[in-house]
């Protein structure tokens, strides 16, 4: 029989399902009001536990001021279906449900499971993008519909993971996408797609699921994307956000940082350009030499990174857009979120590898259960060992600490998942080391400047950064 407290939770979602939809049409400025109520108790619980230094809370403050006012200012223009799963499966599931499996797992396995899951069923896609980090993957196998239900499930029942991640290949090029979401209708979808698929029809199904959420990849401007997507991409990506938006579907946008982008791709009016098409949220990621043709020129500088990491930091504080900073973010998640520790990525042809970026794996999904997988001798191993730094702003066993990943790899025979892959510690190592030194050094720097900022005289020009 159910707990009263999971019951009393159950209603509650129901309730936040119906009632918060409503308030939305009916009187908006009332959801307002609960949102912002929301998030100073939130902000007020934050730096009551906090434990960090000032600086590392200020940034997860802002990082949660940048949630709420994303949910204001995104959750009126949504669909009816997509307030409806995104205030059930975040109230009661995420949090409710999710939390007391999370505590179960935590009892028997001495660790927490992850919190999220990135899968790829299928490589097939549309495009050729040079550079594309999944290019030399087999394009011919994928995960059937069973195999992809049977994992869901099993991290969703064993684990209290609501949150599955797909990418490829295209998961719009994958016929059973929408009949997964609509059986799963409990579990957050968040897609990558390069968008050029989505249409009106599509999006309106999207918007009457209400638990799909696509991130729409984009290069920046119309020369950079067009350039890596071909001729017109861009303008195709545009509609689709416009789609999206218009039929009230819950979506931000995805971009590969590149030393050839950087000006574009860190700007205020690319952001600024996101926000007036619709998106709410935006995932950055930096250039890695993996995957078709890796061109090591287009790894972006170590100076290149910390403005990025800046200016990401900036626009929490004063855009209506929550971006996050795969590789910058390290010091609001406490380090590496790889290795099952807060995610993992399988692949199509079920290797279970520590991350998306990370081409090398020890098991498979068809051989063991996602739990075996996730607690094999060498995910446990890095978890153990992680955060791999004292600084958490370095977290990356690959590009800051390039020695680490060759070490467990070589340790626990791990096998790359397709041809080229063992490049990354092998041919591309000292560039590795290289660019890790590279972006330690820059962030020393900055860290000097801001030091040097904050002991002048309020007033004062300061010569040391014109």
């Amino acid at each position: 029989m159910a707990s009263i407290s999971k019951i009393k939770n159950y209603l509650m979602g129901k309730g936040m399902a119906a009632f918060l939809p409503a308030l939305s049409r009916h009187s908006p400025e009332t959801l307002i009001a609960m949102m912002d109520r929301m998030s100073r108790v939130g902000i007020e619980k934050m730096t009551k536990e906090h434990k960090g230094t000032p600086e590392d809370l200020e940034r997860r403050i802002d990082a949660a001021r940048g949630f709420f006012e994303m949910a204001k200012r995104a959750f009126p223009r949504l669909s009816k279906g997509t307030q409806r799963r995104l205030a059930f499966n975040f109230f009661f599931n995420t949090i409710c449900v999710g939390d007391e499996v999370r505590e179960t797992y935590r009892a028997q396995y001495g660790e927490t499971p992850p919190f999220f899951l990135l899968m790829s069923p299928s490589m097939a896609c549309d495009l050729r993008c040079p550079g594309c980090y999944a290019w030399k993957y087999p394009k011919d196998q994928s995960l059937s519909r069973e195999k992809v239900a049977e994992i869901i499930r099993e991290a969703r029942d064993d684990m209290g993971i609501y949150f599955i991640a797909v990418t490829g290949g295209e998961p719009t090029c994958w016929p059973p996408l929408e009949e997964i979401a609509a059986e799963f209708d409990d579990v957050f979808f968040m897609v990558y797609t390069h968008g050029q698929r989505i249409d009106k029809a599509m999006a309106k199904r999207f918007a009457e699921l209400g638990n799909i959420y696509p991130a729409v990849s984009i290069e920046g401007d119309e020369v950079f994307t067009d350039a890596r997507r071909g001729e017109g991409a861009y303008k195709r990506v545009l509609e689709a956000m416009d789609n999206l938006r218009d039929a009230g579907v819950l979506f931000g946008y995805s971009l590969t940082h590149t030393r050839q982008n950087h000006d574009v791709a860190c700007s205020g009016e690319f952001m600024d350009t996101m926000i007036g098409h619709g998106a709410a949220f935006g995932w950055v990621f930096q250039y890695i030499p993996i995957g078709r043709d890796p061109d090591l020129s287009l790894v972006p500088t170590g100076a290149q990174r910390v403005e990025r990491r800046e200016r990401i930091l900036a626009a929490r504080k004063n855009k209506p857009l929550l971006v996050f900073d795969f590789w910058n973010d390290g010091d609001s998640v406490d380090g590496c979120i790889a290795w099952g520790r807060k995610y993992l990525h399988i692949t199509a042809r079920g290797y279970v590898e520590p991350c998306v970026f990370v081409h090398f794996a020890k098991d498979s999904i068809h051989e063991k259960s996602l739990g075996e997988c996730v607690r094999s001798t060498a995910f446990r191993e890095m978890r153990e060992r992680a955060p791999f730094h004292e600084d958490r702003r370095l977290p990356c066993p690959q590009i800051d600490h390039p020695h680490i990943l060759r070490e467990l790899v070589d340790k626990h025979g791990m096998f790359p998942t397709h041809d080229g892959a063992e490049d990354i510690i092998g041919n591309h190592f000292d560039f590795l080391c290289q660019t890790a030194n590279s972006f330690a050094h820059a962030l020393a720097e900055s860290d000097r400047r801001q030091a040097h900022c904050r002991d002048c005289a309020v007033g004062a020009t300061c010569r040391q950064n014109g």
